[in-house]
């Protein structure tokens, strides 16, 4: 399955780990201090990140992509390789790198971070848990949505910049979670202009796709 194919079908199905629902499990999530300084004393920035997930660079013009995949997950000696791209994060611009958790290390574009995995869980209360909205995007063999996804996609809902095949996209949801909208922005690499389509999807209702072949329908 392509991008476009996620684009424009746009299959949404809706999980506010906002409101401390989950879609499936309990997940982790990255947490990202950025700084402008190698002491990490001058803040820039604030991120929540989903984990192995395309997010667009903007913050740098020499890549076009980025993804964090958590790959240490002993509390003591967390570790989390970092992907710059020069696509939608098919290519790699340089090797991946490895950071650790908790402390000031290099991050994207010359700023630095301080990285710390945060849970995602209905049972996570206090400051250490991931307030993360997502979307989850599902594909069906049958016709209706009958039997159970062979694709899943999850997205952020907060408005976040990200990369697909095309440019990049933004996906956000109305205050009463029954309304997906999705901004894609045509050959644009910041979601700041060009031409865009936007894509108003309705929680929880099943789409006719294909007729002749899978996927055969979607679920928001």
């Amino acid at each position: 399955m392509t991008m476009s194919l996620r684009a424009y079908a746009g299959a949404l199905a809706l999980c506010l780990g906002a409101l401390l629902q989950l879609c499936y499990a309990d997940t982790l999530d990255i947490d990202v201090k950025m700084y402008q300084d190698s002491n990490c004393f001058e803040r820039r920035d604030d991120l929540l990140i989903l984990d192995d997930t395309c997010y667009a660079n903007l913050f740098t013009n020499l890549t076009k992509a980025y993804k964090m995949k958590i790959v240490g997950f002993d509390p003591a000696s967390q570790q989390l390789d970092l992907f710059d791209y020069t696509d939608d994060c098919q290519t790699l611009f340089t090797p991946k790198r490895t950071l650790s958790a908790g402390k000031c290390e290099r991050f994207i574009a010359g700023y630095f971070g301080i990285i710390n995995i945060r849970l995602r869980a209905s049972t996570c209360e206090g400051p250490d848990c991931s307030r993360l909205a997502v979307t989850n995007q599902r594909f069906y063999s049958e016709e209706g949505c009958q039997g159970l996804p062979y694709q899943i996609y999850t997205y952020p809902v907060q408005n976040e910049c990200m990369r697909w095949a095309n440019g990049t996209q933004v996906f956000t949801v109305d205050p009463t979670n029954t309304k997906i909208t999705q901004v894609d922005y045509l050959a644009n690499d910041k979601c700041d202009g060009g031409m865009q389509k936007r894509y108003e999807m309705e929680n929880g209702l099943c789409y006719p796709l294909y007729t002749d072949r899978a996927p055969r329908s979607f679920l928001w």
